[in-house]
């Protein structure tokens, strides 16, 4: 079993207001909160879709057994800062770096063993296992690709212009079907 938390989340959203707004072709400050609002909602929904997180976020994973490890949950990774586990005295060490590897090229990204490494003998205890990683494509919004603030700018702009879940006389989706599309390219399936 796997189970995931947010250390440190992303200080910088993906988008500006004033990106937002020249979207929308809004003008006028009244919605300004509504808008900034949107941009985080609209990121936030962007990245569970994908299994991602687009700026830099450290995050910790936790493990029952080491199998659990050879899928982390989010991507794109970019390092691992520490992986600590509990020994068979139910202690919790850190583990040396130079019995593991990151795998960032499989998508989702795993961790296995340097050659002629093995993991050491686990406690047998629920979340034997921590792995703290950062995700993200980088630090500044100017990392992320472009096509993904698009499918966050298509779904700010339907959120926007459908602030009711249900609209009488029309199908609506929580989710644009062309965001849907975009976002789907970058999805990462988590087993």
């Amino acid at each position: 079993m796997r189970s995931l938390s947010v250390i440190t989340a992303a200080t910088t959203d993906i988008l500006t207001l004033a990106e937002a707004k020249a979207h929308l072709k809004v003008d006028t400050t009244a919605d300004d909160t509504l808008i900034t609002t949107l941009i985080k909602s609209a990121t936030q929904s962007a990245e569970q879709f994908t299994n991602m997180y687009f700026i830099t976020t450290d995050v910790k994973q936790y493990c029952d057994t080491w199998t659990d490890v050879q899928t982390l949950y989010k991507s794109p990774v970019q390092s691992i800062n520490v992986i600590k586990y509990y020994d068979n005295d139910n202690t919790l060490q850190t583990l040396a770096s130079s019995v593991y590897l990151l795998d960032d090229k499989s998508k989702p990204a795993r961790v296995t063993t340097d050659v002629d490494q093995n993991f050491p003998t686990l406690a047998d205890r629920t979340n034997a296992i921590e792995v703290r990683y950062d995700v993200g494509f980088g630090d500044a919004a100017s990392d992320v690709p472009e096509i993904i603030k698009q499918a966050v700018l298509l779904i700010i702009g339907n959120w926007y212009a459908n602030r009711e879940s249900v609209i009488t006389g029309r199908t609506t989706t929580e989710m644009p079907l062309s965001s849907q599309y975009i976002l789907g390219q970058y999805k990462i399936q988590v087993i």
